[in-house]
């Protein structure tokens, strides 16, 4: 940014100081050269963009073109402005005897810029003195001190370090997270970040797709539609919640943002939702929600804006904000050990319910959002379809399996070997079709709620000596897992004496339909597990 006036060329098209607004402030067009504005008297407000903020005295505005202005100001109060009109030209090429110019478009500081000190208005009143007294050389005048006021206002604004500007502006998103109940100014989110208040807001703009005080606004209302949805707060004990104190006010803002007054928010629950978590997008999906935008495992049949994030908690989060405001959903899910991450990025956007995972089963997933969305019929027809399967397929089983027929379920991880429990890979199995897991897995299971706390555990190949079974699933995602898989099959000792292994009772299974813990995809598993134990033959080593 210090950099930037170098080899640019200034062509000041008017310099002018008035009692009234200019022509180029009504709001009929945009402008077409970049504009500093001062107001030394006055009172009124300015229409940037659509956007209405009141005129701040003795502050500096820098309007690059394209931008609309509309100026209104109170006719009671004396009146002073200045403005400057000017064009930016940026050398493009050098030759021996020519150089080419490019017109600039951008400004990198745009907006309200307030310094204190007489410096800038002596600056801009010689310039506007200049060109109204055309005196022989006052053109290299006028530019001069143009300059030098557009030189001081970037070094004002400009932050120490350019990489600098993310982690600075995380701080403030940090703050608000925290604090929305308290009164925030713009001023004070620009001393955590160390950046000039005017820097600072185009910044946050720029980043997040609107201004700090819009995003606080946002954040207020999706906490209290949260809060809507989740609790029975009355309205009055809610609006205290999210930083109003007059409840009626709450309520206007509330309307204002969402179309609907708080009142109604609770009885709308035809809400656009969008799925930061693929078990949860395949309950929605199963449920017959709308889902604007959602993350997606590949087996579900699903039309929507599928999202790329992170599917572990330590994953990185690169997904930009632009798809979630597109898509303006009305609700985010997610699992629990991604909410931190998903308050970070995209708690304006709409209000986020994190769905406990690890300390819930597949059943309670279904019922918890199933209550939160209305859908609780839906979750009833399709637990009852699922049971109804399952114990059709147990009775087939009946003929080859007997009360207490135990299965191992081996999952490669790369060249990491682990042995499921009840989750995931395990449910079909383990619950829905009742085989038995090995001694040493059901002393771990013993330890936690059906299908919650334990996942798996981690063995070594001669480790498989300890969980003995009648049957042995092996899962693997890619060719070169299922070729370890295979290779044990045929070489290791321990394997070979595998009871499950010497009788010819060795299932494949594709880990990417089985990893999933979800209805729809359960479903999909309990249909191939119907089909391989049925089956007279074996899948080829």
């Amino acid at each position: 940014m210090t950099t930037f006036l170098t080899d640019i060329l200034l062509e000041i098209k008017q310099a002018r100081q008035a009692s009234s607004p200019p022509s180029w402030a009504d709001g009929s067009q945009p402008l077409l050269s970049h504009t500093l504005l001062y107001a030394a008297k006055g009172k009124g407000e300015l229409i940037i963009n659509g956007e209405r903020e009141k005129l701040a005295r003795d502050g500096y505005y820098i309007f690059s073109p394209n931008t609309v202005i509309e100026l209104s100001l109170r006719t009671a109060a004396p009146v002073e402005l200045c403005w400057v009109i000017f064009d930016l030209f940026r050398m493009k090429e050098r030759g021996a005897d020519q150089r080419a110019y490019e017109r600039e478009l951008e400004f990198p500081v745009e907006g309200l810029i307030k310094l204190k000190g007489s410096r800038f208005k002596r600056l801009l009143y010689l310039l506007t003195a200049e060109q109204s007294g055309k005196r022989e050389g006052s053109r290299f005048l006028e530019q001069h001190y143009l300059h030098e006021m557009l030189d001081s206002f970037i070094a004002h604004a400009a932050p120490a370090a350019a990489n600098d500007l993310e982690e600075r502006l995380g701080l403030t998103l940090g703050y608000m997270q925290t604090h929305f109940r308290e009164d925030i100014r713009v001023d004070k989110l620009a001393e955590i970040a160390q950046l000039h208040p005017s820097y600072y807001s185009q910044v946050f703009k720029k980043v997040m797709n609107k201004t700090p005080v819009a995003f606080l606004t946002d954040l207020r209302m999706n906490k209290a539609k949260e809060l809507l949805l989740l609790t029975d707060k009355p309205i009055h004990d809610i609006a205290g919640d999210v930083g109003y104190g007059d409840e009626f006010y709450f309520s206007r803002r509330f309307k204002a943002t969402s179309g609907y007054a708080p009142t109604v928010y609770t009885r709308n629950r035809e809400l656009k939702i969008s799925s930061l978590s693929y078990a949860y997008t395949d309950h929605l999906f199963t449920l017959g929600l709308d889902i604007c935008a959602a993350q997606v495992h590949r087996h579900l049949p699903i039309v929507t804006r599928e999202l790329e994030l992170p599917k572990h908690a330590v994953d990185p989060w690169e997904i930009g904000r632009q798809i979630f405001l597109e898509a303006q959903p009305d609700l985010f899910i997610c699992k629990d050990n991604v909410l931190a991450k998903a308050l970070k990025h995209v708690n304006d956007v709409a209000p986020i319910v994190g769905i406990p995972w690890t300390t819930m089963d597949i059943y309670s997933h279904m019922n918890e959002l199933a209550e939160l969305t209305g859908k609780q019929e839906a979750a009833r027809k399709w637990l009852d379809r699922h049971e109804r399967k399952a114990e059709q397929i147990r009775r087939s089983l009946l003929r080859s399996f007997t009360i207490g027929t135990t299965a191992t379920i081996c999952a490669a991880r790369q060249e990491e070997l682990r042995i499921y429990g009840t989750r995931n890979i395990g449910h079909v199995l383990y619950r829905s079709l009742q085989l038995l897991p090995p001694a040493k897995i059901r002393e771990q299971l013993a330890q936690h709620a059906p299908g919650t706390g334990f996942n798996w555990v981690s063995i070594q190949p001669e480790e498989l000596a300890g969980y003995e079974a009648d049957y042995l699933f092996l899962a693997f995602a890619d060719e070169a897992e299922h070729k370890l898989l295979v290779e044990l099959l045929k070489t290791n000792a321990v394997w070979r004496s595998f009871p499950a292994v010497k009788n010819d009772r060795v299932y494949f299974l594709d880990k990417t339909k089985w990893i999933v813990y979800a209805p729809y995809g359960i479903d999909l598993q309990l249909e191939e597990a119907r089909q391989l134990l049925l089956s007279p033959n074996r899948l080829s080593l």
